[in-house]
């Protein structure tokens, strides 16, 4: 078995951008701009979050774009699956693309009939195949299992994309 570097398990741009806790704010240096909400990450520089102001200091970097859905924050899975493996946190279709929740959700909102799988974390139900409810709750899940990773897997057993009128997966608008 290959020993999987603490990087991979947990890459440090993903360990800065959970630490976020407030995207969609004025942005300070473009205040007076027109698109000044601070909701877009640069994966390389891992700072603060950035306005569409501050992209031009960014143009050569990775940025993937934050949302809300339901008043959570998310991202969309096409945006971070080349960096990250998410296909254990379970995705929502929104507006028509497929995100993850960078939070975990009150365990009211799981309230789905005949779901009986629970988040490895904060034990919120699930539809099976999924073991958490959020990047911070797979986030989480790495302090107990050694063997989870965010390492992208270079062929994933399943292809999300063709699952879209599965009805594990749930659709929401942005709000």
């Amino acid at each position: 078995m290959n020993k999987i570097s603490k990087e991979d398990r947990f890459p440090q741009w993903l360990r800065s951008l959970l630490k976020i806790n407030f995207f969609f704010h004025p942005c300070e240096i473009h205040s007076g701009s027109f698109k000044k909400e601070c909701n877009m990450y640069c994966l390389e520089c891992t700072g603060p979050a950035l306005c569409y102001g501050c992209l031009a200091d960014h143009k050569d970097h990775h940025v993937v774009q934050i949302r809300k859905s339901s008043y959570y924050d998310v991202v969309r899975i096409c945006d971070v699956s080349k960096f990250i493996d998410v296909s254990d946190v379970q995705p929502y279709i929104v507006n028509g693309a497929q995100i993850v929740f960078l939070e975990e959700r009150l365990k009211s909102q799981f309230k789905e009939e005949g779901v009986n799988y629970t988040c490895k974390t904060c034990r919120g139900k699930l539809p099976e195949p999924f073991q958490f409810c959020s990047l911070r709750c797979k986030r989480k899940g790495l302090k107990k299992d050694p063997e989870l990773t965010f390492a992208p897997q270079p062929k994933l057993s399943r292809d999300v994309s063709k699952n879209a009128d599965n009805p594990k997966y749930f659709s929401a608008e942005f709000v």
